[in-house]
């Protein structure tokens, strides 16, 4: 766990997320992105930027130290073309690790009935049932319950145990000494204390979980803890993470889980605690009718069904 992450104790920056969707008559869309707070914040990896030659792209975050920087990003995305579950290009973080943000902008065309929807899902982090404390944490940092740095060091810990093929004659022994470290030296230490010698306590107790267990298994381990760690660090990251969505779709509004609309748009606000477990959704359906089209389209299919009705009959005298 990177000793700069436990700093969220004592300062903690808030990084604004605006997504606009526009979708058009014959289902193209427009996304613009718009992210506004601290630097440092708008350029780690809780929620990566849109980046690549297919955005147009304008960014103060090349400007001399200010309080606040801001990055706008526009995109015009094709029917039915799919929208990137994470903007994270790089290859240092497991996709596991990640926030995912798969959305899905679809048109059907019918001809007698032309539908939109909008299937978006801000992936939950499953927080409470990993770590209960720093679940707490999360949802009241002013006040963070005693031990919950402990809690997150020994999940870390376990988990990749539990998720590494080791030996099974081994793996008891491994699990007894990392309870025994647990006990005898991890619980005593106060959260300042932990805080302070974070890297410390957190090497002694991969060398605890490694040594005894096979050489050719260390590099398993390693990314198994990685994996686990980046994810903490993530979601700790998107602690004062807001984020904000607006829709327009065209047509007449079927169904929607929006928080609010005004005339023609749909509106979305969440940050991490809704999130927090499990999943956040947005939704919403339109559609076109054409009564022309379907009266016609009964017409058709009312003569068809008569003259093969007649055919039958004919055949059946003859």
């Amino acid at each position: 766990m990177k000793r700069y992450l436990l700093v969220l104790i004592l300062v903690l920056s808030c990084v604004e997320h605006k997504f606009s969707f526009t979708v058009s008559p014959d289902g193209s869309y427009q996304v613009k992105y718009k992210g506004h707070g601290d630097k440092n914040d708008l350029t780690d990896f809780d929620f990566s930027l849109p980046t690549g030659a297919k955005w147009t792209i304008n960014s103060t975050l090349e400007n001399t130290e200010a309080e606040s920087y801001d990055y706008t990003a526009h995109r015009l995305f094709k029917r039915n073309e799919n929208f990137p579950s994470t903007f994270y290009k790089g290859d240092s973080i497991y996709f596991e690790s990640l926030l995912k943000h798969p959305i899905r902008v679809k048109h059907y065309n019918w001809f007698f009935r032309e539908t939109f929807t909008f299937d978006a899902k801000i992936g939950g982090r499953n927080v409470g049932s990993k770590y209960h404390l720093v679940e707490q944490f999360i949802l009241d940092t002013e006040n963070p319950p005693k031990g919950w740095l402990k809690e997150a060091i020994m999940y870390l810990l376990t988990e990749t145990l539990n998720q590494a093929d080791i030996e099974w004659n081994t793996r008891p022994i491994i699990t007894a000494e990392l309870l025994n470290w647990k006990n005898n030296e991890l619980e005593i230490l106060s959260d300042s204390t932990l805080l302070e010698e974070i890297d410390y306590y957190k090497n002694m107790g991969l060398d605890i979980i490694m040594q005894p267990a096979s050489p050719h298994l260390y590099n398993e381990m390693d990314s198994i803890f990685k994996t686990l760690e980046d994810e903490l660090q993530i979601t700790l990251d998107l602690i004062d993470d807001s984020f904000s969505f607006q829709l327009i779709l065209p047509g007449n509004l079927e169904s929607t889980n929006a928080d609010s609309s005004a005339s023609d748009t749909l509106f979305w606000s969440f940050e991490l605690q809704n999130y927090i477990n499990e999943d956040y959704t947005m939704s919403a359906v339109s559609s076109f009718n054409y009564p022309g089209r379907q009266k016609a389209g009964f017409f058709i299919a009312f003569i068809t069904i008569l003259i093969f009705w007649r055919l039958r009959i004919r055949r059946r005298r003859v």
